[in-house]
């Protein structure tokens, strides 16, 4: 199947750097936006603009954590799903 996604993993900021997410969202025209903004330490963050059900998947090496700025997101998870609303988030494993 073919995904339409605009995935970009350049760190966008450097540090002390302003992030503007509203400038982000408001320059984003793809329903699946994902950008790496900035590193900690050996971390990355990232922003996803999200429309729609996107792909099961499993990152078998990694942690994810998702906070939801605004709208609704539904983790689905093996045997259950997650509700996330505004001011919400969850760290995956």
């Amino acid at each position: 199947m073919d995904y339409n996604y605009n995935t970009k993993l350049n760190i966008k900021f450097a540090h002390l750097e302003k992030i503007s997410v509203p400038d982000i969202v408001e320059e984003n025209t793809h329903k699946w936006f994902n950008q790496t903004l900035t590193q900690v330490n050996d971390s990355v963050v990232r922003i996803g603009i999200v429309e729609g059900e996107y792909h099961w998947h499993k990152h078998e090496n990694d942690d994810e954590f998702f906070f939801v700025l605004e709208g609704k997101l539904f983790v689905d998870l093996e045997g259950r799903t997650i509700e996330l609303n505004p001011g919400e988030g969850i760290t995956v494993t």
